[in-house]
């Protein structure tokens, strides 16, 4: 007697929660497609180097640390040396606007605002065409807490 029971009470929670769809029936709802992201831009002007170095076993650093640039320029990161650094850009400290640009222009990356992790002798570069003008302040994820970070300033 308890078999026939739960059979029943099965079927009647498998129709309850699924049923067949009505030949009929219309679906008015549909999925709205993420909003593209621009296309990547070339760099129009020139191309600045900065290089990812480990002096000593807890000092990493971007030098130069500081860098100021024009929009349309581009930044090729250099690992020398510390076997491998990424760039990733904070995205409270970068202008309005900047977030879109700089996620077109970041070939291969493995996360929002962040280039793929760079080898030494390897190198990433980031073109800020189409970026506003402004200040990008970055770092290196693996070695954030060792205090590795810089600047780029775009000017128009």
């Amino acid at each position: 007697m308890r078999v026939p029971a739960i059979v029943a009470s099965a079927a009647l929670l498998l129709a309850a929660c699924g049923g067949e769809k009505k030949v009929n029936s219309t679906d008015t709802t549909t999925m709205a497609a993420p909003p593209a992201a621009p296309p990547a831009a070339a760099a129009t002007g020139a191309t600045h180097e900065v290089q990812m170095i480990q002096e000593g076993p807890n000092t990493f650093k971007f030098v130069p640390a500081e860098l100021t640039i024009k929009a349309g320029d581009a930044v090729t990161f250099k690992g020398v040396s510390g076997l491998a650094h990424d760039v990733a850009f904070y995205k409270d400290s970068i202008p309005a606007g900047a977030e879109a640009v700089l996620n077109a222009n970041i070939q291969n990356k493995p996360q929002d605002l962040a280039t793929e992790m760079v080898q030494d002798g390897n190198s990433t570069t980031v073109s800020f065409a189409g970026a506003p003008a402004g200040d990008y302040k970055y770092y290196c994820i693996p070695h954030m807490a060792m205090n590795m970070k810089g600047i780029i300033h775009v000017t128009p």
